[in-house]
């Protein structure tokens, strides 16, 4: 009997490779079946058919010589040299006369294996005709034994007209559905060829590990908690104050479900994933976002496995970034694996006021779209801007009998007073060094230049005073090392002021005795307020919190302007006052409240970009460029010129390593002395782009300062351009 190949690993049979899909099938069916919304009998029977026939396409002999050239097998005869796709062959080799479908079953069934991979070249009828008639046709009966399946008899070529009829939005319920067979196709065939199960660990429940250790801790589920807990089976909002145990909160609103927990910054991914793997043993949980791998390889000896699991949605339990997983709003192509791992899933989404208006647009695309094949969410937030949650309604996301809303606010324990202080944040040094030779200062300002500028006003100051410098614009390596430091001034209860940006706002846990802040909209202004009084009350009469409102920096691009004026106009009623959990919460409500932004660049940001997610042409771009795009939005990794050059060399072994471990390595040392810029302050500075794999990377010809023995320095100085020192 004639030998089809799949893969050359292994070779590995079509047959084999297709049984492999198959087992993840029965895998994933008896898993969660029940679970899938849109998938009834039938749909399973067609994604049944749909993994049968997926490679067959294979059987083309210029794809089986590939193969036999890779593993030293004798090549076949063949007078075809055309190069065709194997979804496209394969869409033609199914019987759809046999199989007794309905008109849209057929549709589903050849756009699904059709386009099981996305390719540039679209389908060409004459070339596909070509390939069937003078190469496939005379594979039938071997590739039929081979592969214990009939066969069409007869190539009918009407199925290369419907591949160019492509599904969108406007097919209403069958798109949906389309949806949910090809992208459970493509979970199923990324599994089969990473050989592993598409789903792990389906009888382990967070909820009995959480329970455990709240037990074990001697923690009681507090108001929060509880209320997640019993509105396990519906899409929850939950208001709440920070320490309220938001993470234990989600945990037990998952329940035994198949969870995708979400944060804005990597920082506390990792501390949220040390903490339910260690301190309550729960391992059913994978770790997904751009330097996941790296944190993954100091922690856990099968690092690789976890990173493929992980890769694959395979974990019970997944947390990750929203570029990761909640990126399909852009219909890229391949986009619906990621929205059909989510239709039998709880997605959490935790502090959505984190998140620029643009990318705030995505997440409500992305919860309509999840709410259409069956998924479920909870949205956790300190505070929630009214205008996301009216957006949901307006979209029938949130209907009164599948959610709940719930405010879990604290207003017995006061641990702000704030100040109010007409003045510019440099007035007030000498004040920060008074309180710093006591106490631990914290200073927040707006922008990383700011906060360079405000630190050398400092060492111009003659002190012995400590002072620290923190922002994003450090190397990876380097921010590490300040972060570590930072937490560990702060259990120390050292002495000294460290002057910072927004980067603190979420991503460090630290509790310090004052804050020094500039003006910020009311959501980060907030935040800020949590790294002060973080864990204990207010036990003195005197302000905490100094809030500075002139020559405010960030204005008009990190802030707008008009929302930080109407943030100064509501606190104005709290000068030298208490500000109380309740109070935070309606203030950001009436911010963000409709009719208070029209007008503003903050609502037109949002409501275009929900119109181009609401008008995008489906399949337009590809995964890559998607990740780009959501990222462009934001940041770009840049190294120094000079940099650059000492590691030259680590380029050039990448390209030589043959072996993925140790190129990962490469690749992780290289990306440590990246540097994460916005966009429009990098560009000007930018001399070139790396090739790929690195493209993402770019070479900027400026200057770094920093002494890690000190943990000393300014990081990447943009106005600098490069000298011969590093």
């Amino acid at each position: 009997m004639m030998t089809f190949y799949a893969k050359s690993e292994g070779k590995e049979t079509i047959r084999e490779h297709t049984d492999r899909l198959l087992h993840n099938l029965n895998l994933l069916k008896n898993a969660y079946g029940y679970k899938f919304m849109l998938m009834d009998e039938r749909m399973w029977k067609l994604l049944e058919i749909a993994v049968q026939y997926h490679d067959v396409g294979k059987a083309n002999t210029v794809f089986q010589n590939k193969i036999r050239q890779a593993i030293h097998e004798s090549m076949l005869g063949t007078d075809v040299e055309t190069n065709v796709p194997h979804n496209y062959l394969s869409a033609g080799c199914i019987p759809l006369k046999q199989l007794d479908l309905t008109k849209e079953e057929e549709r589903l069934l050849i756009h699904a294996v059709g386009y099981h991979h996305e390719r540039d070249q679209l389908p060409e009828k004459e070339m596909i005709r070509h390939v069937l008639e003078n190469d496939i046709k005379q594979q039938l009966p071997q590739l039929s034994e081979h592969m214990g399946l009939q066969m069409t008899e007869k190539f009918s070529y009407r199925f290369v007209d419907r591949l160019l009829k492509r599904y969108t939005y406007h097919d209403g319920e069958e798109f949906w559905k389309y949806v949910m067979i090809k992208g459970l196709l493509h979970r199923l065939d990324h599994a089969a060829s990473a050989h592993m199960d598409v789903e792990r660990d389906v009888e382990k429940s967070v909820y009995i590990n959480v329970n455990e250790y709240m037990q074990k801790q001697g923690f009681h589920k507090n108001d929060l908690q509880q209320f997640t807990e019993q509105h396990h089976d519906k899409n929850v909002i939950a208001i709440a104050q920070t320490g309220m145990g938001k993470t234990e909160a989600a945990l037990l609103w998952i329940r035994e479900d198949k969870a995708f927990f979400t944060l804005p910054l990597r920082v506390s991914i990792n501390a949220i994933y040390d903490r339910i793997k260690e301190k309550m043993g729960y391992d059913a949980v994978g770790l997904l976002h751009s330097t996941s791998v790296h944190y993954l390889v100091d922690k856990e000896e099968n690092w690789e496995e976890l990173k493929q699991q992980s890769e694959h949605y395979a974990k019970k339990l997944l947390l990750t970034t929203i570029d990761q997983i909640l990126k399909f709003p852009f219909y890229y192509k391949g986009f619906e694996k990621e929205l059909a791992a989510m239709a039998n899933a709880k997605i959490v989404i935790d502090e959505i006021q984190a998140y620029e208006p643009r990318i705030a647009a995505m997440l409500i695309k992305a919860l309509e779209m999840i709410h259409h094949v069956g998924g479920k969410f909870m949205i956790m937030t300190a505070t929630l801007p009214t205008l996301y949650l009216e957006e949901l309604k307006q979209r029938n996301v949130i209907h009164d009998d599948e959610f709940v809303t719930g405010e879990f606010i604290d207003t017995d324990v006061h641990r702000h007073r704030i100040c109010l202080r007409s003045e510019c944040i440099e007035e007030t040094i000498g004040e920060m060094l008074e309180l710093g030779e006591t106490s631990q200062v914290l200073v927040i300002v707006n922008t990383v230049r700011k906060a360079m500028s405000l630190y050398d006003k400092f060492l111009d100051c003659d002190t012995q005073v400590p002072i620290y410098l923190l922002h994003s614009q450090f190397t990876q390596e380097d921010r590490q090392l300040l972060e570590k430091r930072i937490k560990q001034f702060n259990e120390k209860n050292e002495r000294g002021i460290w002057i910072t940006t927004q980067l603190v706002e979420a991503s460090i846990d630290i509790d310090f005795d004052y804050l020094f802040t500039e003006m910020s909209t009311l959501d980060s202004l907030f935040q800020r307020f949590g790294r002060c009084y973080r864990k204990r009350a207010l036990d003195h009469d005197h302000c905490n919190i100094h809030i500075f409102t002139e020559n405010i920096s960030g204005i008009p691009r990190v802030y707008n302007e008009h929302l930080v004026n109407e943030s100064i106009r509501l606190l104005e009623q709290y000068d030298y006052q208490i500000v109380d959990e309740r109070a935070k919460v309606e203030m950001v409500k009436q911010l963000y409240d409709r009719k208070q932004l029209k007008g503003t660049s903050f609502l037109k940001e949002f409501e275009d970009a929900l119109y181009m997610f609401d008008n995008l042409d489906p399949y337009g771009m590809d995964k890559r460029e998607a990740q780009q795009k959501l990222r462009d939005i934001q940041n770009i990794q840049i190294i120094t010129r000079q940099m650059y050059d000492q590691i030259e060399h680590l380029f050039e072994q990448y390209k030589k390593e043959k072996e993925w471990k140790e190129r990962l390595k490469l690749r992780m040392e290289i990306e440590k002395k990246t540097v994460s810029v916005q966009r429009y302050v990098a560009e000007k500075y930018v001399s070139e782009r790396l090739p790929k794999p690195f493209d993402h990377i770019y070479i900027a010809d400026v200057q770094y300062d920093f002494n890690r023995e000190q943990l000393k320095g300014k990081g990447i100085l943009l106005d600098k351009p490069s000298s011969n020192q590093y």
